[in-house]
């Protein structure tokens, strides 16, 4: 399971996650019962992921850039991923929306979402040695404590 795609970058998805779990407790009109259970949820995963959130916490400590450029690799390529389960739910929820406005800005926002992914994967799959040189080495060396 260690090489999984998520579980590389999953002190940065759970602490992304903690941090969202913190703004859910400052929207009002939600009953404190789901807020609860969100937290609890959030909580059980913390527990049941505890070992590789701490070695993923020592990494992050010893190279947080190298960590931060491999999250942002995965986010994306999760994304594109998902985009075969993002797609048939969004045009369900299209299908059911009542408000023709929502409707019209999900459907617009999944095909550009959809084609800007397109187009990172292609420049990529192209220029993947320089991208990643520049990311690895050239962006680490511009920013200072970077290590």
């Amino acid at each position: 399971m260690e090489n999984a795609l998520l579980v590389k970058s999953l002190f940065l998805f759970i602490s992304l996650w903690g941090f969202t779990v913190m703004f859910l407790w400052f929207r009002p009109r939600l009953e404190i019962f789901w807020k609860v259970v969100a937290t609890l949820i959030f909580i059980f995963y913390v527990w049941f992921f505890w070992d590789e959130l701490s070695r993923g916490y020592t990494a992050f400590q010893a190279a947080w850039f190298d960590v931060t450029m491999r999250f942002l690799k995965e986010l994306v390529s999760l994304v594109f991923v998902n985009l075969f389960l993002l797609w048939p739910v969004a045009l369900i929820l299209i299908f059911y929306k009542a408000d023709e406005v929502g409707a019209e800005r999900l459907l617009k926002f999944m095909c550009v979402l959809t084609i800007v992914l397109w187009i990172i994967f292609v420049v990529y799959a192209y220029y993947q040695r320089g991208i990643d040189v520049f990311l690895f080495d050239k962006l680490k060396k511009m920013l200072p404590g970077a290590r």
